[in-house]
């Protein structure tokens, strides 16, 4: 029951993180800004020209319905699980609005993931720390080359260190199929959008894609 009371409690709490993300953005960038160049502008003069505003959507009102069933299905499991795919709902919301992560609740995420490991899947402890080396390697090589090839990201940064934090839930092999079942799931939806509606997205969230393909391969697990 506590449980469930705190799956609302959480609910609030994200739909109204998710209401001042762009803010704290706005004044950490103002200040990284300001200390580089001494700008005229004020604070409330910056918020107001940056492209960065709060977006409102119905969609935050699911996580009232969402954490409550997460808490419902993972009951029986444990809590790290619970509470990395209540982020991870958060994390994908705040992606599809604002094709931006926050590193806070990916690096809690990290810190979860490694509490499932030592304490529920200690057993497992080499492999998964394998998977989280190989992970780390294979991801800073991809955005190496990226950046050398390309001379830009191929993948957004934030999604590179959701993958890294997630490392630890899975083996080596597993991650594989997390990071496959992802780019699947994402090309589908662009397929599909462009299906139905005739045109290109310019861009396209990863992490709710990411998230699914978590989810997923947490069920294949149980």
């Amino acid at each position: 029951m506590m449980l469930f009371l705190l799956s609302i409690l959480l609910a609030y709490w994200f739909q109204k993180e998710m209401q001042h993300f762009p803010i704290r953005i706005n004044q950490q960038t103002y200040q990284d800004y300001h200390l580089l160049v001494q700008s005229p502008l004020s604070l409330a003069d910056f918020i107001h020209k940056s492209t960065l505003q709060p977006k409102f959507t119905f969609l935050s009102y699911g996580f009232y319905i969402l954490f409550p069933v997460i808490v419902w299905i993972f009951y029986d499991i444990n809590l790290p699980l619970i509470f990395i795919l209540i982020c991870l709902i958060y994390l994908s919301l705040l992606d599809y609005l604002y094709y931006l992560t926050d590193i806070r609740y990916v690096s809690i995420i990290f810190v979860l993931a490694l509490w499932q490991l030592l304490f529920y899947h200690s057993i497992e402890l080499n492999s998964h720390i394998f998977s989280l080396f190989i992970t780390i390697l294979f991801f800073s090589l991809f955005s190496l080359l990226s950046q050398l090839i390309y001379k830009k990201e191929s993948l957004g940064l934030g999604d590179i260190l959701l993958f890294i934090a997630l490392s630890p839930l899975f083996t080596l092999e597993e991650m594989i199929l997390l990071l496959l079942y992802a780019s699947l799931f994402g090309l589908a939806f662009y397929a599909l959008y462009f299906l139905f509606t005739k045109q290109k997205l310019a861009r396209l969230p990863f992490i709710p894609f990411i998230s699914l393909s978590t989810f997923w391969g947490i069920i294949g697990k149980i």
